[in-house]
């Protein structure tokens, strides 16, 4: 792996992006976000929405949904995703809309996307109105509470993470240095799954579109891992057993209100 950033190009995925959302119970995210949309009147605001899954999810919980995404492919397919949303296409660094204009913005698996995270909360800091609130819901692998095939067989994959995601701890300062008056941290989901790798193949997950982790690796590194995959497999296979690919990681929510 280089030490050049690692961008993923969400044009190219698009239409494979949401196989996650059919795979993975995302019942704490959606929850989290619930309530942080409460009481309904809000006027809320996506950013890095992707191709609509949350803002079709989130339908009637505010009382007008904004999603922010720069990827024209992706925007398309939450066109027909979230018809009642309204779509801008622009990025999280350099927000369009006025000051004081919204009362909620989140984003979920996003963050580590923005090219300046600082810049992007003091732009939330801005159009956010008096007694709004932010809320980024992401991974934290320096945590080091995580197990996951991905970090297993993909080389150098749990390094670019702790490179891309800041600690929760951090994002809080960040969040007060920014302005916000108050930000916590909490535990907003766990996924446990485990599958044959036999079943991961079948399912489409050993993918680079499946997820940002290895979306961003080269063809190469990519292949590279899909290789330890199968000569693991064919090793347990000849001692009789399968090999098993384990999900168990978390998604924390970190909050800063006004």
């Amino acid at each position: 792996m280089t030490d050049a950033p690692r961008v993923v190009d969400y044009d190219r995925i698009a239409d494979r992006y949401d196989r996650r959302y059919e795979l993975y119970d995302y019942n704490g995210v959606l929850e989290s976000l619930q309530n942080f949309l409460t009481p309904t009147g809000a006027v809320a605001a996506e950013v890095g929405c992707g191709t609509g899954h949350w803002l079709r999810a989130l339908a009637g919980h505010a009382s007008a949904i904004v999603g922010l995404e720069p990827s024209a492919a992706m925007l398309q397919r939450a066109r027909g995703i979230a018809p009642g949303a309204q779509l801008v296409r622009g990025r999280a660094e350099a927000l369009p809309w006025k000051d004081a204009s919204v009362d909620r913005i989140f984003c979920v698996n996003a963050l580590h996307h923005f090219s300046d995270r600082l810049g992007f909360f003091a732009e939330a800091r801005r159009v956010l109105r008096p007694g709004g609130a932010l809320m980024s819901i992401g991974k934290d692998p320096h945590a080091g509470r995580d197990e996951w095939w991905v970090y297993d067989f993909f080389e150098g994959t749990q390094a670019l993470d702790e490179a891309r995601f800041a600690p929760v701890r951090i994002l809080r300062g960040e969040l007060a240095l920014a302005g916000f008056a108050w930000a916590e941290s909490f535990e907003a989901d766990r996924f446990e799954v485990v599958r044959t790798a036999a079943e991961a193949f079948a399912d489409g997950i050993i993918d680079r579109a499946f997820t940002s982790q290895l979306s961003v690796l080269s063809a190469a590194e990519f292949d590279r891992g899909v290789e330890r995959i199968k000569d693991t497999q064919a090793q347990r296979a000849a001692d009789g057993a399968d090999l098993h690919l384990i999900s168990d990681f978390r998604l924390f929510a970190t909050v800063g209100r006004l």
